[in-house]
């Protein structure tokens, strides 16, 4: 598993946490779209247009008064810590904060019309690379109901934490932009020209001896995938009949995070 990690940056475990840590959870995310009228009796409330009733504006409040639940303590598993320590060599610790009950995050996608498409625009880091491309630590993702093919799920380059070692640091648009002019799978990826980009999801890259593909991230209640942050990634739109309910949390290496902090206070 720690090799597979490793090579691809990213891994998958289904049933990782018990239904009896999900449930609680997932019936509380419930009752706050109850309170708005967006879910009745068990049943999802659609327009005409077969889309939820709901503004992002109250998904945004939904996802605030949800950040502090109680639930959520019933993820702390120490089997969750055991396999973050194994997978990254004990480098890693878990973000928290002394503000927040937890440092897990609510991942709210509702439905959309219209059709699905790989993106080409969206990708991304949400962190700089580091010095020779150094880890700065992993996400986990997991699941409050079924996600399927196409339900808003969060898409992800495997093996893209590998490419460029450089001696400084360098930013998202950085790299997009190196990858973008030296890799055929990126550059493919990222123009606006290529046709039937719902195909690219079946498109295998090479780079020597480092493996490309696009994961969509998919599951049932509590699968989780583990990938690491120096992956390219990108948000997609949902266009299944029901609301993408996800967690996320992140565990970083606390050596590499020191370095970037002391970079930015250098450049500042």
């Amino acid at each position: 598993m720690q090799k597979e990690f490793e090579q691809s940056g990213i891994i998958s475990l289904e049933g990782f946490f018990p239904s009896s840590s999900i449930d609680p959870i997932r019936q509380r995310v419930y009752a706050s779209f109850e309170n708005r009228g967006a879910r009745k009796n068990g049943y999802w409330q659609y327009k005409k247009n077969d889309l939820i009733d709901l503004p992002d504006s109250e998904v945004k409040l939904i996802r605030k008064e949800l950040k502090e639940t109680d639930e959520l303590q019933l993820l702390d598993h120490e089997n969750l810590i055991d396999l973050v320590s194994t997978l990254t060599k004990n480098q890693m610790d878990l973000n928290s904060s002394e503000n927040e009950k937890s440092p897990w995050q609510f991942l709210i996608t509702l439905p959309t019309n219209g059709q699905w498409v790989v993106p080409y625009s969206m990708w991304h880091l949400d962190f700089p690379r580091l010095p020779h491309n150094q880890p700065i630590g992993l996400q986990i993702f997991t699941f409050l109901d079924q996600v399927e093919p196409k339900g808003g799920g969060t898409l992800v380059i495997a093996g893209s934490h590998r490419m460029l070692d450089c001696q400084d640091f360098m930013s998202s648009k950085e790299v997009k932009r190196r990858l973008n002019k030296q890799e055929h799978f990126f550059a493919k990826l990222f123009s606006p020209k290529t046709k039937n980009r719902e195909n690219l999801l079946l498109d295998k890259g090479r780079s020597g001896d480092i493996d490309l593909s696009i994961i969509e991230l998919t599951g049932d209640p509590g699968d989780i995938y583990l990938i690491d942050l120096r992956l390219f990634h990108a948000v997609s739109s949902n266009t299944s009949n029901q609301p993408r309910l996800m967690l996320t949390n992140r565990f970083f290496c606390q050596k590499s995070i020191n370095l970037w902090q002391r970079h930015i206070s250098a450049q500042s």
